[in-house]
């Protein structure tokens, strides 16, 4: 059985996280950066927008509606990777592309 001590150290040890500086060329190559008109803001809506309310009116279901809307969102974000691994336009750590 573990004591009160080893338990809250365990806790603090999962909490540790180590926050990575970005080096300082990527920092002055960004430092005037100022994106606009980066899109819609589509997470949370797309099924809800292409869906009729008829079926958002039954509670029952929008857990599994809310289930099918983050697999949605998922699978846009996993393109949006791709699209940006294998652009040579943009940085690979770049989060502004569409």
């Amino acid at each position: 059985m573990a004591t009160e001590v080893q338990k809250s150290s365990a806790v603090t040890r999962q909490r540790l996280y180590y926050k990575v500086r970005q080096d300082y060329y990527r920092q002055a190559k960004h430092l005037e950066d100022n994106f606009k008109n980066l899109g819609y803001d589509y997470r949370g809506n797309i099924l809800k927008n292409m869906t009729s309310p008829e079926l958002w009116a039954n509670p029952i279901q929008i857990p599994f509606y809310s289930k099918i809307e983050a697999l949605i969102n998922f699978l846009i974000e996993q393109v949006k990777y791709i699209k940006k691994y294998f652009s040579i336009a943009h940085d690979k750590e770049s989060i502004h592309i569409n």
